[in-house]
């Protein structure tokens, strides 16, 4: 017996799909929610194997409910989302997802999806599954600030902060000529042409004084 929760605010379609899901005979629906915080709270005390989870429900939501629910290595998780574009469709399979269904699919592929994702298998319903799905699993491309040198992430760190390069050749004991050769190196690294750049990049990343 495979056991599913159901998370989506649209009770017509929430109705209609547990309504049809419970036609198999080895399905049974243990469970559903009409918004992110309903499906935190319930999950604790649920004993079930898939999650079906809408992305776009009322409070928590999104990727990041999506990567708190995916977690959890106890369910799988298949989203079931009006968003058909690649893009989307990676960002969820790298927060998580075992499978993507868009709603406008047949609900064979969701039978099929539900049975891939319990096997241990990852879903698509597009015809550029196999594509999205190495996409997924590629290895993500490293932040530039994480090919800093240690010393070059401390002048970083200072410059985020306001810091000029005579404060920050004092504060570690270098000369300005070595510190401005650190911050040279750094910028074409982070591939930044003003100390305006890294503030933004630290800011767009919420980088403190360390990360």
């Amino acid at each position: 017996m495979i056991r599913l929760f159901v998370a989506d605010d649209h009770t017509i379609f929430r109705e209609g799909l547990k309504q049809m899901l419970a036609e198999e005979a080895d399905f049974r629906i243990v469970g559903e929610a009409t918004n992110g915080d309903e499906v935190l709270a319930q999950l604790h005390s649920l004993s079930c194997e898939v999650i079906l989870l809408d992305l776009t429900m009322p409070g928590r939501s999104g990727m990041s409910l999506l990567r708190e629910v995916a977690s959890n290595d106890k369910w799988r998780v298949i989203v079931l989302s009006m968003h058909e574009e690649d893009q989307y469709i990676v960002e969820a399979l790298k927060a998580g997802a075992a499978g993507y269904v868009t709603k406008n699919s047949a609900l064979e592929q969701l039978i099929l999806a539900i049975r891939k994702v319990i096997k241990g298998e990852m879903f698509v319903s597009t015809a550029a599954s196999q594509s999205l799905i190495r996409q997924a699993r590629a290895p993500s491309e490293p932040l530039p600030h994480t090919r800093l040198t240690p010393r070059e992430r401390e002048v970083f760190d200072r410059l985020v902060l306001g810091r000029k390069m005579s404060d920050i050749a004092r504060e570690l004991g270098l000369s300005i000529k070595t510190a401005s050769t650190h911050k040279t190196n750094l910028l074409h690294k982070m591939k930044a042409e003003t100390t305006t750049d890294l503030v933004r990049y630290a800011l767009r990343h919420q980088l403190d004084q360390r990360s």
